[in-house]
């Protein structure tokens, strides 16, 4: 896997009708931290046009659609993502969170340093990451300490769970050694913050310029594996109608495009997170033997339900990833 160096972030644009000087803006960050332009969906935090929007009621707002996005709806009382309207407000009923002045080079630079403070958790993981992707395939200890001048930057539990201290930067992981140890030194600190192998392999090479699907992958058959042990909100559409087809029945990738209505690029880029999460295979032997009990999805949302019923969904997204430990393909190197 060629790493990614730099943490990027993505920022999703509502309501703007021409977007290329808030793109210019969002390339002036450091060197070690990026912004880039992406779907709303996809997005880790929102930029509003404040002048495209107009009170719904005391918690909505309308964002009035442009040539190239619909109307949108927002929910005030519910935004689970760092979001901030541009000044000046068209309505002046919107009791917008965060505003800023797109001219004011303070204005910008503050709303974003907010976000990112938000996202440090994201940031943190996305820095990890990259080690992980430089060394995948060296990963032969059970446990990994992640030092840096003495100081324990990380715990890294191989196939398991992972604990960052977030008071630190990328730089100080980037900086860092990796002491491999056995599996009894990966108690994490309290004062750490706790997520999974996995799940930092999926937001990682979800934002992976180069493709990443083995060759393998584009001839032979693909087959549903595992559910994705990653917490349901990383996994999007796009991801769930992949794994709807592929456990109803096996498909190459040529279908598979068909079926979904899938560009090549944007396929092949869906199938290498789920390919890095355990969830599809080309092996028959190893594909999913219950793949049935998921088959009669007919939608996403419903396919989500059967992947992710409620009962469960803790347990999936929990700190430690639940159950035993899943080892990413990449790790299985037979």
């Amino acid at each position: 896997m060629r790493p990614m160096t730099t943490p990027r972030l993505r920022m999703g644009l509502m309501g703007f009708p021409d977007d290329e000087y808030l793109v210019s803006l969002l390339r002036t960050r450091s060197a070690l931290l990026k912004w880039e332009v992406s779907g709303i969906e996809d997005a880790d935090a929102l930029w509003v046009n404040g002048d495209a929007v107009s009170m719904v009621n005391h918690d909505v707002v309308r964002v009035a659609a442009t040539a190239s996005q619909p109307e949108l709806l927002l929910d005030l009382k519910h935004l689970s993502r760092p979001t901030a309207f541009t000044l000046p407000l068209a309505d002046e009923r919107v009791r917008a969170p965060i505003t800023f002045d797109t001219r004011s080079a303070p204005s910008v630079d503050k709303v974003l340093r907010r976000a990112e403070t938000v996202l440090q958790p994201l940031v943190m993981q996305l820095a990890l990451a990259g080690q992980m992707a430089e060394r995948l395939h060296e990963l032969t200890s059970e446990t990994y300490h992640v030092v840096r001048g003495g100081k324990l930057v990380a715990v890294v539990n191989v196939g398991g769970s992972i604990g960052i201290d977030l008071a630190l930067t990328p730089l100080h992981v980037e900086e860092s050694t990796w002491k491999g140890l056995p599996a009894a030194a990966g108690e994490i600190p309290s004062s750490f913050f706790t997520t999974t192998f996995s799940e930092v392999l999926w937001v990682y090479v979800s934002r992976v310029e180069t493709d990443l699907l083995p060759r393998r992958y584009r001839s032979a058959k693909l087959y549903f594996r595992a559910i994705p042990r990653v917490s349901q909100r990383h996994v999007t559409n796009t991801h769930f109608q992949i794994l709807s087809e592929l456990a109803a029945e096996p498909q190459t990738f040529k279908r598979l495009q068909q079926a979904i209505g899938l560009g090549k690029d944007a396929l092949a880029n869906a199938l290498s997170v789920l390919y890095y999460a355990g969830s599809i295979t080309t092996d028959p032997a190893r594909a999913s033997k219950g793949a049935g009990r998921v088959a009669d999805a007919d939608s996403p949302n419903e396919l989500r339900q059967s992947l992710f019923p409620q009962s469960a969904a803790g347990d999936l997204a929990g700190p430690d990833g639940g159950g035993k430990r899943t080892l990413p393909i990449p790790l299985d190197l037979s």
